[in-house]
């Protein structure tokens, strides 16, 4: 059997309070890694109570060296940043924040992404997107603004963009390519991020990029479902406090490995789940 190598379509690092890029790099290489997209998380995830457009700077300062630690550490890299639904509540909810003030920060944080990504800094804008769990109608139709406005500056510049959504069955992928094709936005740069089973099937049915958590359930219906034509995420936060979530990079690899002792996958599919596609929608050369 030739050897297997792994890749994690999106997850996090966190060298503040985790173990960082460089440490999960080195481990997920042990375990077969060869790429990462590495998305930022939120300015307080990593103690800074900065929460203007100078915050998201220093978290992007941050992030962009978390992901020159990786590729140091010898894991092929895609560096994305952005402003995570969540954001949008926290603004409002603790920072006393007003929807229009929070909708043109982020607009304004989007816009230093796209900057990023023109300096080759970044790869691509992530997370934007809508919350998966209730809170003001207010709140979600700010969140959508954003990602409507990320959504015209990736057909602007033409970079990625991972999108944190509901799973709503076959409504979320369609609104999603429905939104894209108003805006005019190639499917092929708008990610579908923790898609799972029930929702990954018709996002790649739509030619969305989508990726499913890295668990074994999920994974064993993925396969069954989709076939071979998602990718695999770890969505691991880095933090001591949240084990694991969703999973290890390395044990997302385990996982797979398992599967195909057990004949629910093969090789072939294996290698385009973890390679094939990768390349074809992040735009890396193979390992």
């Amino acid at each position: 059997m030739a050897k297997l190598v792994f890749a994690d379509a999106h997850g996090h690092s966190n060298p503040v309070i985790g173990m960082g890029a460089s440490r999960i790099a080195e481990r997920f290489r042990r375990a077969g890694g060869w790429f990462m997209a590495l998305v930022a998380l939120s300015p307080r995830h990593y103690g800074l109570d900065r929460h203007d457009l100078e915050g998201y700077r220093r978290v992007y300062d941050l992030h962009v060296s978390e992901c020159r630690a990786a590729r140091e550490a010898g894991l092929r890299v895609s560096c994305l940043a952005g402003m995570h639904p969540a954001d949008v509540d926290f603004l409002i909810n603790k920072a006393r924040m007003k929807p229009l003030e929070v909708l043109d920060l982020g607009r304004r944080i989007v816009d230093l992404a796209a900057e990023y990504c023109r300096k080759g800094l970044l790869d691509g804008v992530g997370e934007v997107g809508r919350q998966h769990y209730a809170t003001k109608p207010s709140h979600v139709v700010v969140a959508q603004r954003i990602m409507e406005y990320a959504m015209l500056r990736a057909r602007e510049e033409g970079f990625i963009l991972h999108l944190h959504l509901e799973n709503d069955g076959a409504f979320t992928p369609r609104d999603v390519a429905d939104l894209a094709a108003r805006l005019g936005v190639p499917r092929n740069l708008v990610f579908l991020h923790h898609a799972r089973p029930g929702v990954l099937e018709y996002g790649v049915e739509l030619g969305l990029p989508s990726t499913a958590p890295g668990l074994e359930p999920v994974l064993r219906t993925a396969f069954a479902r989709a076939g071979d034509r998602f990718m695999v995420e770890s969505d691991h936060i880095d933090d001591p406090g949240r084990p694991g979530t969703v999973v290890y990079p390395w044990e997302m690899a385990s996982n797979q490995t398992r599967l195909l002792e057990q004949g629910v996958v093969d090789e072939d599919s294996l290698h385009r789940v973890n390679v094939d596609n990768i390349v074809r929608y992040y735009g890396v050369e193979p390992p």
